[in-house]
């Protein structure tokens, strides 16, 4: 089944992201060996670790550990979804396939289930930064399942966060309203 129209996540996120755990990398480097810009641990007049410099250099070392699990983490899967660029959203004959059952599972609405796709905006906890979220209603939602990733269920209607998608939420929404206007044209010829 080959895919009419894709949504993948932004590149320059993904980038960014890995840029952002290359510089934990680099400070995790500074705090456990490097000391260009954090303190060394306290030493005598001889060189030797006080206690004082024990116990920051313990610091240093669990600092540092944290340091390079998160910031590891952060480049690989930066640079990891900027090489694989698995779609976020595609368009098919048949079906609409959303990338939130698991980070690595798709689930498939289609069309003949789906009742409207629209855009809108999701205001976070405080109310000050809206979120793009496609609004994809369905007839019967209990053949669907619940714990999604990145989306959620608000009665009949699925609500699923697309901060971050290389196409705007709205454009998603054109498309997949042709799509599920394409069969009524079709039938009525």
């Amino acid at each position: 089944m080959t895919a009419l129209f894709t949504v993948g996540r932004s590149p320059i996120r993904r980038l960014l992201m890995a840029i952002a755990g290359m510089l934990l990398l680099v400070a995790a480097f500074d705090i456990v060996a490097g000391h260009r810009l954090s303190d060394p641990p306290s030493v005598s007049d001889d060189g030797v670790l006080t206690s004082k410099g024990r116990t920051e250099r313990r610091t240093d070392l669990v600092w540092g550990s944290l340091f390079v699990v998160v910031g590891g983490s952060m480049v690989a899967v930066g640079f990891g979804g900027w090489l694989r660029g698995r779609s976020a959203v595609e368009i098919h004959d048949k079906v609409l396939r959303l990338r939130i059952a698991g980070p690595f599972a798709t689930m498939d609405i289609p069309w003949s289930e789906i009742v409207s796709v629209r855009s809108g905006r999701d205001y976070d906890d405080d109310g000050r930064v809206p979120v793009p979220i496609l609004l994809v209603e369905v007839e019967d939602r209990t053949d669907y399942p619940d714990g999604l990733w990145g989306a959620v269920w608000d009665g009949n209607t699925l609500q699923v966060d697309a901060d971050g998608w290389a196409t705007t939420v709205d454009d998603v929404a054109i498309r997949t309203e042709l799509m599920l206007e394409r069969p009524l044209e079709e039938e009525d010829l």
